[in-house]
């Protein structure tokens, strides 16, 4: 049987949820059945290193440059040459020029005919895929656009494209009802994401530097030091539990644009129990050690994270955000918080009220399985 010819389309790679779970995608589809280009429109980012080696990678147009950029973020460090780019980029968009434009920059860039397309974030990929004579298209939705259209000003162009795409696959049934609500379309199912279940197993047991030898409990979370993560209220939640007397660790995976912003606000709160670990290439074992993961995040489409603690052995507290309910199935695998800081503090004292029961909830998923097999299956069946 020959090989389906398939591309997926990015606008970056990226550190972030997006090119995580489509490196894992990509890596898991059976390679006598599927021969996979990915294009990343702006071609660069750290997950990039991260691609399956049996994947091409093929790069956008200069014309492309700006396509995951904000023009205030451009403003704010005064790229000139970018600001035109991108006031170019945004031109061709609201006077819908931009099909006619991407069906030219397509002729330079792709030389394949393919026999499945896939749009990996939807928004710009959307356009861009609906603007393509691959056989068959299909748009990728990770986020809730109940809570956050990143699409807002550009409704008319992306519901004009859906027109054109066979199906949205949205990896959490919440994410999907948002999307089909939002944008009026009907050809949508959900599929959670893919995990590195392996990666994840052999990770948490793997020898790293031990977290601080106390008795207190540990919490730990993971994220990019974004906006939508929240972290900073996490950070409060924390100072709030330690004022009701309950005494805690927390550990702080990760980085980005907010890092200086939270160093500062912990030194504010004078959280001396607060600790900044970085970006770490195995975060599974800093998972293992500690007695509870925290998602603070303000809105997420299916938080992988939840997922991966969970299969570290670690229970979960998490705002209410989509897909959690889907996740948190047993009472022993965590708590779900109303998503407010007054849910967060709440949730959180809640959580380490009873040490007890942590211990409980770690030896209960030990027999934690995640259903990637299934997971893939669908994904095979709709690609």
């Amino acid at each position: 049987m020959t090989a389906k010819k398939i591309l997926f389309v990015n606008d970056e790679m990226a550190m972030g949820g997006v090119a995580r779970v489509l490196n894992t995608l990509m890596a898991e589809l059976p390679e006598d059945l599927y021969d996979i280009d990915l294009l990343v429109l702006h071609n660069h980012g750290e997950m990039l290193g991260d691609v399956p080696a049996k994947v091409r990678i093929l790069s956008g147009t200069s014309f492309f440059n700006t396509v995951d950029e904000s023009l205030a973020n451009l403003w704010a460090r005064k790229d000139w040459k970018a600001i035109f780019s991108k006031i170019r980029l945004l031109f061709y968009m609201k006077t819908g020029l931009i099909k006619d434009k991407i069906r030219r920059e397509r002729q330079k860039i792709l030389d394949t005919q393919y026999d499945v397309e896939v749009a990996a974030k939807e928004g710009f990929c959307t356009v861009f895929t609906a603007c393509g004579d691959s056989k068959r298209k299909i748009n990728w939705v990770l986020t809730d656009y109940s809570v956050c259209n990143y699409s807002s000003n550009h409704m008319g162009l992306v519901k004009n494209a859906l027109q054109k795409i066979d199906l949205n696959i949205a990896d959490s049934r919440q994410a999907l009802i948002a999307y089909e609500t939002v944008f009026r379309v009907q050809n949508g199912i959900d599929i959670h994401n893919l995990m590195k279940t392996d990666k994840i197993l052999e990770g948490k047991n793997e020898e790293t530097p031990e977290l601080l030898d106390t008795d207190l409990p540990k919490c730990i979370s993971g994220a990019r030091f974004h906006p939508q993560k929240s972290i900073d209220r996490l950070l409060k939640a924390s100072r709030y539990a330690w004022d009701q007397g309950y005494a805690h660790e927390l550990y702080l995976i990760g980085g980005g644009e907010e890092e200086e912003k939270l160093r500062n606000l912990a030194k504010e709160l004078r959280l001396d129990h607060v600790y900044f670990l970085g970006y770490k290439d195995n975060p599974y074992s800093y998972m293992h050690q500690c007695d509870l993961f925290v998602l603070s995040s303000l809105y997420e489409g299916f938080a992988t994270v939840i997922s991966e603690s969970l299969i570290a052995g670690t229970p979960v507290l998490t705002t209410n955000v989509s897909g959690c309910e889907e996740q948190i199935t047993d009472p022993l695998y965590g708590w779900i918080t109303e998503n407010s800081q007054k849910g967060l503090n709440e949730g959180l004292t809640e959580a380490l009220k009873d040490r007890n029961k942590l211990g409980q909830m770690k030896d209960h998923l030990k027999d934690y399985v995640y259903p990637n097999e299934e997971i893939l299956q669908q994904f095979i069946k709709v690609l």
